[in-house]
């Protein structure tokens, strides 16, 4: 494992197991309730999780230097934009009974965006393009 992953590995690891671990959880103790809300309190259990790792990771980014936190801010801004366009497509058509879309499809949907915005903007930093009229090169 590369120095970067470990470091990666270490500041989110612990809060992206027990968000994967509390989603499990969650998807297996849901299946087997009655609707009501202890189903509700049950399908609630990730949340914490989510809000740990929202923190581990905004700690991780504070951490970096100012070219890492720009390249993470382009790549998630793209990533942002282009997943909440093609999930809204997705959604309006399961309303209208083209496709049946479940949340582990666009969850995975909005993986893939973060990681094709994270591939395009690193490539933008390390191979750089020429800056338009009036821009600075990255």
């Amino acid at each position: 494992m590369s120095r970067q992953m470990s470091r990666y590995v270490a500041a989110v690891g612990w809060p992206a197991a027990a968000y994967v671990l509390s989603t499990i959880v969650a998807a297996l103790l849901t299946k087997h309730m009655q609707p009501g809300w202890p189903r509700m309190l049950a399908a609630a259990l990730p949340l914490p999780a989510i809000m740990w790792l929202a923190h581990a990771e905004l700690m991780r980014l504070r951490r970096c230097d100012e070219l890492r936190q720009r390249i993470e801010l382009e790549a998630m801004t793209i990533a942002f934009a282009l997943s909440f366009c093609l999930i809204l497509m997705l959604a309006l058509l399961d309303l209208f009974g083209a496709i049946h879309v479940t949340i582990f499809a666009a969850a995975m949907l909005m993986t893939l965006c973060l990681l094709g915005a994270h591939w395009w903007v690193r490539a933008r930093y390390r191979y750089g393009c020429p800056p338009r009229d009036g821009e600075n090169a990255p």
